[in-house]
């Protein structure tokens, strides 16, 4: 008996699960229907926009799990090469995946900033209901453009929804702010500047509250409103992207750059930078992970209809 037939018997007809795969370089569209789980691999580095239909999904990523509602949103930045859901026969969802490379092409390399997208330490943030986005990903799943065409296609819908998308994201961040009172937001912004000068540095908060004239409880407090993240998570971000940059431009060795970002020990140094990138610093070198940026991190495909 097949698996239509047992449904028909209890008098459930289920429609069969589906996977739609579309695929350009730098630029991933996963469109499934009636999937109770699915896993995909993507490259470290890479962010993810999932879409969730129909009843509650589980979503596993970069070690971490969560659920996602029913017509929610979740944006990704993914340290993990696995991103992977759970739900149940009814699921039907959308992932939207790109790179940097992708990013920069499109010309909203300056928009896209860690500290827009990202409102907690774990590299996640919901996104408010906005209509527009679901009907592009639904023309996208739909299209019966090939090849070239398709690609285009492709790009063309991404690059506007990725508009909705910081758009509405800069909205949130300027209502954010805008509860900040102004002498604040000066205070604010000298702690965000020391930081940035001084990676070298690991303040405490109380000596970043005395430096600029301020009550910890309101730093704390402003901070996370204005910046979008705690002050360690800044820092931390901060001192990752530095070392990054050092690992990418200079011949540095790894106990140099770990000094220069704040941390005595090279290993305490790799465990905060694999933590927070998904890898160690020595894979940059070693593995070429310099050229990242620049190399096209998906495989150009075709369309593919995946049945289960």
């Amino acid at each position: 008996m097949t698996q239509k037939e047992i449904y028909q018997d209890r008098g459930d007809l289920a429609e069969e699960p589906m996977v739609i795969d579309r695929q350009v370089n730098g630029l991933r569209m996963i469109a499934a229907e009636n999937c109770a789980e699915y896993e995909v691999s993507l490259k470290t580095e890479v962010y993810a926009l999932v879409v969730n239909l129909a009843d509650q999904v589980t979503i596993h990523y970069n070690g971490l799990k969560g659920t996602l509602r029913r017509n929610k949103k979740v944006f990704i930045k993914l340290n993990d090469a696995t991103l992977a859901i759970a739900g149940n026969e009814k699921s039907t969802y959308f992932i939207l995946a790109f790179d940097h490379a992708y990013i920069r092409e499109v010309g909203l390399e300056d928009s896209f900033s860690h500290e827009l997208l990202f409102r907690d330490e774990q590299n996640c943030c919901l996104i408010d209901h906005i209509p527009a986005i679901v009907g592009k990903l639904m023309d996208l799943k739909q299209t019966s453009l090939k090849n070239v065409l398709m690609r285009v296609y492709l790009r063309a819908k991404v690059s506007m929804i990725l508009c909705l998308l910081l758009d509405s994201l800069q909205n949130n961040i300027k209502s954010a702010r805008s509860k900040v009172p102004a002498d604040q937001q000066e205070k604010v912004l000298l702690v965000k500047e020391m930081i940035e000068n001084n990676l070298d540095q690991n303040y405490t908060i109380s000596a970043l509250s005395k430096e600029v004239g301020t009550n910890e409880q309101y730093l704390k407090l402003n901070f996370k409103k204005y910046v979008g993240q705690t002050i360690f998570g800044y820092m931390t971000a901060c001192k990752m992207n530095r070392a990054k940059i050092l690992l990418k431009t200079t011949d540095l060795k790894i106990s140099q750059i770990s000094q220069q970002v704040g941390y005595k020990h090279p290993t305490h140094f790799a465990g905060a930078f694999k933590r927070f990138f998904g890898y160690i610093p020595n894979m940059i070198r070693c593995m070429g992970f310099y050229l990242a940026d620049s190399l096209e991190l998906f495989i150009l495909g075709e369309e593919l209809l995946l049945p289960f």
